[in-house]
């Protein structure tokens, strides 16, 4: 088996609305972008509302390139990353791997935040081990962020390591 590494830049990522029905605020105050993030060259930054009652975030979405079958042999997962970084009050609580509609790995109950935008990838901060199974479908990371008050997080990119 070859390793093979598929990522996305940050500005990939897109909101859900959070189970209040409420979406973002706008980043610098420029309109929209509660919606679309305010994308620069380093990745897109959403500004949230701090979320009431505690336990609410706002999940953010990666459709990773998928390399399914290669010379007649399917992909098998391996890693997954999420590279971010946050205001104070904001923390990472989970990530979800989902081969099409079925989800394959939860890493729940995470408090991360700070700056882990790059190096060094670390397990359970901005690396997640998935298991080794076979790959059938695209593939998309969800990350779930909660915010204690109104601040902003920063997606830079987001990528699987597949086994081929």
């Amino acid at each position: 088996m070859a390793l093979q590494a598929m990522w996305v830049h940050g500005n990939n990522a897109a909101i859900q609305l959070n189970e209040l029905g409420r979406d973002g605020m706008d980043p610098e105050g420029i309109p929209w972008t509660s919606l679309i993030g305010l994308r620069k060259g380093w990745g897109v930054t959403y500004r949230c509302q701090g979320t009431a009652p505690p336990g609410l975030g706002y999940w953010f979405h990666f459709a990773i390139p998928t390399p399914v079958i290669k010379d007649g042999v399917r992909a098998k997962f391996r890693r997954a990353f999420v590279l971010y970084s946050t205001d104070q009050g904001v923390t990472l609580s989970s990530v979800h791997v989902y081969d099409g509609a079925s989800r394959i790995y939860a890493r729940d109950g995470l408090a991360v935040g700070g700056d882990h935008s790059g190096l060094p990838l670390e397990t359970d901060i901005n690396a997640f081990d998935l298991p080794g199974q076979e790959v059938f479908f695209g593939v998309g990371i969800s990350a779930y962020f909660y915010f204690a008050s109104d601040a902003n997080v920063t997606l830079n990119s987001a990528g699987i390591d597949f086994d081929i």
